[in-house]
């Protein structure tokens, strides 16, 4: 079933890697961290819509039970804290000042810097809190999921790829 639910979020899991870089990127390009840059590009953000969406959509498209959606929210909480704790390894290791150091996003008070064991186990700490809270998001998205659309089948004939809805609401369409 894992191999399952990776193949069904690769767009999320995607999403969070273009959204982890830039923000490296802006942290390293000086962007201030406030009051502005913070939002630009929230990994947190970006999990939670994407696990209460993908959560959503885990039943009716997907094909997933209740195990299957808790399992999507807990791979893009994990994949979204993965790169988190990576970020700030690598902003610590190599002496960058990344968004990833920034007292605001340790919890550590105004204008001091962490030091990179305490940085580190908060970081822990979020791979555990943070994975399970988009488990909880998708699980939201779950109860929701009677309001996404149905699949569609799809037939391939002569290189062609006809879809037919199984959804009453939305239109067959014949992609050619």
């Amino acid at each position: 079933m894992l191999l399952n639910v990776i193949r069904f979020v690769r767009l999320p899991l995607l999403l969070l890697l273009i959204y982890a870089v830039a923000r490296f990127s802006i942290g390293l390009a000086g962007i201030p961290y406030a009051p502005r840059g913070n939002a630009m590009f929230s990994i947190a953000g970006v999990s939670i819509l994407t696990g209460i969406i993908f959560g959503a959509l885990s039943g009716r498209v997907g094909g997933f039970g209740w195990l299957g959606a808790a399992l999507i929210g807990l791979v893009i909480g994990f994949f979204g804290q993965l790169l988190i704790f990576s970020a700030t390894l690598i902003s610590y290791l190599a002496d960058l000042n990344t968004y990833f150091v920034h007292w605001d996003a340790l919890n550590v008070p105004e204008g001091t810097r962490a030091p990179m064991g305490q940085a580190m186990t908060g970081r822990v700490g979020g791979l555990v809190f943070g994975s399970l809270t988009i488990m909880v998001a998708a699980l939201i998205g779950r109860v929701f999921g009677f309001l996404a659309p149905r699949a569609a089948n799809t037939i391939v004939s002569d290189n062609r790829a006809i879809s037919t809805s199984t959804d009453d609401s939305i239109p067959a369409a014949n992609t050619r």
